[in-house]
C-alpha cells in the first residue's frame, strides 16, 4: 500500500513548489493537504526559529491527521535588516500576509543601503513529525542580494526582489532573481528545494521505502543544506501546551549578560544585476 504524508501548509503556491520537488524523485508516497482532512485550527507560529515554528505546524498536522506530517517554515533575511524579516517575512506589513505590500516596505526600509551591500539569504526549515513522537527537521539556505525593484512575474513572496547567488547567468549576462527563472531553475537552487531534498532520504527511511535516486543519508551535501536529528521529542501532553513565558533579560550594562553570538556574513559582495 502507497503511504500517506500530510503536507500541513495553507500556501497553495507553497504546496505547489513542494509537491514539485517531491515528484521530482518519483517517491511511491501519496502527498495529501490540509483540504484533503477534517479541517482544524491554524497554529500560531509562535517561535523565534524556522525550526521551532516548523515543527508547530508538523505535530499539529500530525495530531489531527494521525499522518507522517511535513511543514516548512521560511523567509528571507536581510542582512541590512540585522537579517530579518526572518520568521516574520510573511507578516512583515502586519497580519494579512499580503505579498507586494511585504515586498514593499522591505524595499523602502534599504532604498538607502548601497547597492553592492544589499545581501540576503533565503531559509526554509523542512520538520517532519511521525505519528510515534519521532522529529527530523533539516534546513537549507540560498544566498544573493536585494534589487532595487521588482523584476518577474513568477514565484512568490520576495522572490520579485532577490537575486540568488548561485545561478548561471542569462545570455546577456545578466543575472536574474527567482521571479524571472522558470519553476525547474528555481527548485534546483531554492532553499526550499535544498530542505526537501536533505528530508527526502530520511522520509524514506521512516516510511521503509528505497532511498530517492541521487540522494543519500550519508552524503547529503547539498550546497546550503544541513541536517539536523533525529531529535528527542517531547511527550504528545506537552505538543498543545501553551509556550512559556520569556524570562526578564538583565539590564545591558550588567557583565554578566551573555553576549549574543555575532551573526555570520553572508557570501560577501555579490554581483549585482546591471
Amino acid at each position: 500500500m502507497t503511504p500517506r504524508v500530510l503536507l500541513a501548509t495553507g500556501n497553495g503556491k507553497k504546496l505547489t513548489e513542494l509537491r514539485r520537488i517531491i515528484d521530482e524523485y518519483d517517491m511511491d508516497v501519496d502527498v495529501i493537504c490540509l483540504k484533503d482532512i477534517e479541517p482544524y485550527p491554524e497554529p500560531d507560529e509562535t517561535e523565534w526559529t524556522f525550526a521551532g515554528n516548523a515543527l508547530i505546524k508538523a505535530r499539529q498536522g500530525m495530531i489531527h491527521s494521525g499522518l507522517p506530517s511535513l511543514a516548512d517554515d521560511s523567509g528571507i533575511c536581510v542582512d541590512a535588516l540585522g537579517h530579518m524579516p526572518g520568521v516574520r517575512s510573511s507578516r512583515w506589513n502586519g497580519p494579512e500576509e499580503e505579498d507586494i505590500a511585504n515586498l514593499e516596505l522591505v524595499l523602502r526600509q534599504v532604498e538607502d543601503v548601497p547597492r553592492g551591500r544589499r545581501q540576503a539569504q533565503f531559509v526554509s526549515v523542512m520538520a517532519l513529525v511521525m505519528p510515534d513522537g519521532r522529529e527530523f527537521t533539516t534546513r537549507g539556505v540560498m544566498t544573493g542580494h536585494l534589487t532595487t525593484r521588482p523584476k518577474g512575474s513568477h514565484g512568490f513572496g520576495y522572490d520579485p526582489i532577490f537575486v540568488p547567488d548561485d545561478q548561471v547567468p542569462d545570455a546577456d549576462g545578466r543575472l536574474r532573481t527567482t521571479a524571472e527563472m522558470t519553476a525547474e531553475e528555481k527548485d534546483a537552487i531554492s532553499h526550499r528545494g535544498r530542505s526537501v531534498r536533505a528530508m527526502l532520504p530520511i522520509l524514506a527511511r521512516q516510511l521503509g521505502l528505497p532511498l530517492p535516486e541521487g540522494l543519500s543519508e550519508e552524503d547529503l551535501d547539498l550546497p546550503g543544506a544541513d541536517h539536523e536529528g533525529p531529535e528527542t521529542t517531547l511527550p504528545a501532553s506537552e505538543w498543545t501546551a501553551s509556550i512559556p513565558a520569556i524570562p526578564r533579560t538583565r539590564p545591558a550594562t550588567d557583565p554578566a549578560r551573555p553576549q549574543p553570538r555575532p551573526a555570520e556574513p553572508s557570501s560577501g559582495i555579490t554581483p549585482l544585476e546591471p
